[in-house]
């Protein structure tokens, strides 16, 4: 398994929180962290595309517009909408961990 998980986006995301960027911060330069996952490779793409669920199959094209570059390409949009829920997830779920700590302490 090679694909970045929500757990580590959230590690990630927890080290610049603690370099002193704030979650506003992150949320603004999304679109930066999510392209930083994208695999470049073609047998990275293939692998990451084979291995992300199949409901994100197809949907680059319909959502953000089919572009040029061939099947590449269009898995490129498909793994950047599933990058995209999976940042998303992460930085909903650690704002609730941080909202959380912040009671208890």
């Amino acid at each position: 398994m090679s694909r970045t998980t929500v757990e580590q986006m959230k590690q990630e995301i927890r080290t610049a929180l603690s370099n002193g960027e704030d979650i506003e911060q992150i949320k603004d330069n999304s679109g930066e962290w999510i392209d930083g996952y994208l695999p470049v490779y073609y047998n990275r793409i293939v692998e990451e595309w084979q291995e992300m669920p199949s409901e994100y199959n197809d949907r680059g094209a319909l959502e953000l517009g089919a572009g040029e570059g061939g099947i590449y390409n269009l898995m490129s949009l498909d793994l950047y909408l599933y990058y995209t829920d999976l940042f998303n997830e992460a930085v909903e779920e650690l704002e609730e961990e941080l909202a959380e700590e912040e009671v208890s302490a």
